[in-house]
């Protein structure tokens, strides 16, 4: 599995370049270079490659790094206690309107197993979610508290910050599709413009 991940920030800075100077500088558009500059390309043409190596001085390998990572994530807690909140939608008072979930919120046990660059660790912390869901029954926030335990864990792993931003976007993909089978009675779905916020829970 892994990532790959782009280095064009840090070998630009190093040369004293911003994303006007290397548009000048190559006939590549500033979205094509943004997103570089900020990993979210899904792809790089060659043409492109061969313009920042030649701009930057450098090879491919300098530009593009493959990240080794893998994390594996599975809910410990054998029995979740939820707290589910209703909402009267409809015309006219809660007689005449219908009832929807709009939150349900649970604290979990996570179970980490992490493999990076050929190592394998075992991390196990806390958090509490809360889903907010629409009258569509899509999920449209995801509030999430974790434990400092756990990005502490991943800093003493020695962890460079775009591969922590990878463990928590993985984190992220699993709570989401955790919630909707976990609770997929009250037939939640996830939502493209899904909203997650994270905050540390009190140690």
């Amino acid at each position: 599995m892994g990532f790959i991940h782009c280095n064009l920030r840090v070998l630009m800075a190093e040369r004293g370049l911003n994303i006007q100077k290397v548009k000048d500088k190559t006939s590549l558009s500033r979205t094509t270079i943004s997103n570089l500059y900020n990993n979210n390309g899904a792809g790089i043409q060659f043409d492109t490659l061969k313009q920042l190596c030649e701009l930057l001085k450098c090879q491919p390998g300098d530009l593009l790094v493959y990240i080794d990572i893998v994390p594996e994530f599975k809910v410990i807690t054998e029995e979740p206690n939820t707290i589910i909140e209703e909402e009267t939608h409809g015309v006219g008072d809660e007689e005449n309107g219908h009832e929807d979930v709009s939150s349900i919120k649970t604290d979990l046990d996570i179970y980490c197993k992490l493999r990076y660059e050929g190592n394998t660790h075992d991390l196990q912390f806390q958090v509490e979610i809360k889903y907010e869901i629409n009258e569509n029954k899509n999920m449209e926030r995801l509030n999430v508290g974790i434990s400092p335990e756990f990005e502490h864990q991943l800093y003493e792993l020695k962890l460079p910050p775009h591969a922590v931003s990878y463990v928590f976007d993985e984190f992220d993909a699993f709570l989401v599709n955790w919630g909707h089978d976990w609770f997929n009675g009250k037939e939640i779905e996830g939502n493209p413009n899904l909203t997650i916020n994270h905050y540390d829970l009190p140690k």
